[in-house]
């Protein structure tokens, strides 16, 4: 390579990301995510270069490859070692039912995001997508559909602190400049693997003429400098009730575009990981009129006027655990603890009472065929699916509330009304107190 075009090499990358980081107004702190590719390599490289930006580095080992990922750890801890960059390593190893769910691509993708969040903290997370990448982007997505929302490809600044500083510059400027800097980055033998859709849009490039990834990349650019006036149209459109768990469209507008647009926005706002909704997809929901799938996880019905786009019920596995009085057990069906111990003074609990002397020996399942309940107040037993009817307990959640059950008789339908055989009355008797904790997988509790 001759000198000039090696220092043409180092200023275009290392110029291109210090007029990222001003025309974004990039304060930092700044945690590279390197994986010890092409690009991290660069991105890592170059920053150090410029001198000027605090940033650190941060690398996720997937164990996808056995050694090689393991020799890809090491040599990026290498490679911070000899810039004096601080470094966090974090265990990105796929949970099996996460990639039966979404493919290797996208749980690693979930996974690696949610471990980079863990370590930048608030920090802004810096990933070395760049030009050719983007070009990649459109054609997949071209190619998968989701309109002109999906044409504006890799964002270069996105709302939950994630940078991409490197998008304007291609792969042969950063394989350039990493020559001049006689720096060798690892290979990953699965970038080339043509059962991934990405790997066969990157060949298919390769074949064209360069200037099919600029034009391509300009086209992203146009189409986000445009969305903000698509995306006031669609607001202005929109008549919705939204939850956690589904969106109600009170009413839906004439226009057929911006049927689609409002049904996308709130298929990615339930289901962000969908990757699976094309353009036919999104003609044929937005006149509809049946129940039908959406996605793996959401589906569409109408009720009355209203069309509602929700979450798939996924019914609760059958659980049974035994308690004895002064302890607790965790259900991992339902990510509750269930808890009981002898009744005190606060009365902050459920409170129950057994016959005097009676061994406090208790079961604690979910619903079955021909399960009674005596309501409080009632002198005979109730079907139980009758009793969680009246108290108005949605079908979708009746299978993961917790039953406590003395002797095979229902105690305590949790959270909702104890029996008229067990509340406590003025007689004598041995009394305890119950519980449950909701654990939201041991982050969030908050006790009925």
């Amino acid at each position: 390579m001759s000198e000039s075009r090696a220092r043409y090499a180092i200023e275009m990358v290392v110029d291109a990301i210090r007029r990222f980081i001003a025309e974004n107004h990039i304060r930092g702190p700044i945690v590279a995510a390197v994986s010890g590719g092409v690009d991290s390599t660069a991105l890592l490289v170059a920053l150090v270069e410029i001198g000027d930006v605090a940033f650190s580095a941060a690398h996720v080992n997937h164990h996808l490859r056995g050694a090689e990922s393991d020799d890809d750890e090491a040599y990026v801890r290498e490679l911070c070692a000899r810039y004096d960059i601080p470094l966090r390593v974090a265990d990105g190893t796929l949970d099996a039912e996460a990639i039966r769910h979404r493919g290797i691509e996208g749980a690693a993708r979930e996974v690696r995001h949610a471990r980079l969040r863990e370590i930048a903290g608030g920090a802004l997370i810096a990933t070395a997508h760049q030009k050719n990448d983007q070009a990649e982007t459109v054609v997949m997505r071209l190619m998968t559909g989701g309109g002109i929302a999906a044409l504006r490809g890799i964002h270069p600044v996105r709302d939950d602190g994630v940078i991409r500083p490197l998008l304007h510059v291609t792969r042969a400027e950063i394989d350039n400049f990493l020559k001049a800097r006689k720096i060798t980055p690892r290979f990953d033998r699965s970038n080339t693997d043509p059962r991934f859709l990405r790997n066969r849009v990157r060949k298919t490039l390769r074949e064209f003429d360069p200037n099919i990834v600029h034009n391509l990349a300009a086209l992203a650019d146009h189409a986000r400098e445009q969305w903000p006036l698509l995306e006031r149209a669609i607001d202005a459109a929109e008549d919705v009730i939204a939850t956690d768990t589904e969106t109600r469209f009170r009413s839906m507008p004439d226009d057929p575009w911006l049927r689609q647009a409002l049904l996308l926005r709130h298929i990615r706002r339930l289901d962000p990981d969908s990757r699976d909704v094309s353009a036919a997809d999104l003609e044929r929901l937005a006149v509809t009129s049946e129940r039908t799938s959406v996605t793996k996880s959401l589906e569409l019905l109408k009720d009355g006027n209203e069309i509602i786009l929700r979450r798939r019920h996924r019914s609760t596995p059958p659980f049974e655990i035994e308690i004895d009085a002064g302890s607790e057990v965790f259900i991992p069906e339902i990510e509750t603890i269930v808890s009981i111990y002898a009744a005190t003074n606060e009365g902050q609990r459920q409170r129950i009472q057994l016959p005097t002397g009676a061994t406090p020996h208790f079961t604690v399942r979910n619903r079955r065929n021909g399960d009674r309940f005596r309501p409080l107040g009632m002198s005979d037993d109730k079907k139980l699916k009758d009793f969680l009817i009246d108290r108005k307990i949605a079908a979708t959640s009746r299978d993961r509330i917790p039953l406590l059950l003395w002797n095979d008789t229902i105690v305590w339908v949790a959270g909702v009304e104890v029996s008229e055989l067990f509340k406590v009355t003025g007689e004598t008797a041995d009394r305890y107190e119950v519980a449950i904790e909701q654990t939201d997988q041991g982050v969030r509790r908050s006790r009925d």
